[in-house]
């Protein structure tokens, strides 16, 4: 983005703002301060006399190794979206207690060692990785965690970004799948639950 086109943004949302103020004004006659300050400035910031800068593009080649990995597949996902054969994926299982308990079971069997048990990216086979698992505790909220791309993230893990997020599309049905994310979306169990 410019310095021009920020410049522009900031005008449009300052005429914005003024036809609210005109909409919003009261019709009628309103009883004015009798206090000589209420058109003294005020102390404190401004946030319209503020220099906006224009900040340098963020290069990925120039992230540490880590990061770079770990923002590939949100990239990929971001500019083109999941792979055809995952488009318009969804979770065909229920949000039931039996569901739920079946992606639990799955869950601690192949995502726990890594991921750990309330999805915090701590399991003791994580611990040494890099990037660290994802945090899947709290991705599960996030605009971005729609089923297409779980199932893709699992189903074909992270080897294609540099990452040790093994692919699960050999390894488990994708019912097992799809059970695991039915399991996460319902809540990750809280810390003293035993």
């Amino acid at each position: 983005m410019s310095y021009t086109t920020t410049k522009a943004a900031i005008a449009a949302g300052a005429a914005a703002c003024a036809m609210l103020a005109m909409l919003a004004a009261p019709a009628g006659p309103v009883a004015q301060s009798s206090s000589d300050d209420a058109l003294e400035p005020r102390p404190g910031l401004d946030p319209w006399a503020v220099e906006i800068e224009e900040l340098p593009a963020w290069d990925l080649q120039k992230s540490p190794p880590p990061l770079e990995a770990r923002a590939k597949r949100h990239l990929e996902f971001i500019q083109a979206g999941v792979p055809l054969e995952y488009r318009s994926r969804r979770n065909p299982f229920p949000n039931t207690p039996g569901t739920i308990e079946e992606g639990a079971q799955l869950y601690a069997a192949n995502c726990a060692a890594c991921h750990g048990r309330y999805g915090r990216g701590d399991g003791d086979a994580g611990l040494d990785l890099l990037p660290s698992p994802a945090l899947l505790g709290s991705l599960m909220d996030k605009q971005g965690a729609i089923d297409e791309y779980l199932l893709w993230s699992v189903a074909e893990g992270g080897k294609p970004f540099g990452t040790a997020m093994p692919a699960y599309q050999d390894r488990l049905r994708e019912a097992d799948i799809w059970r695991i994310v039915t399991y996460m979306r319902a809540g990750f169990p809280v810390e003293n639950d035993g």
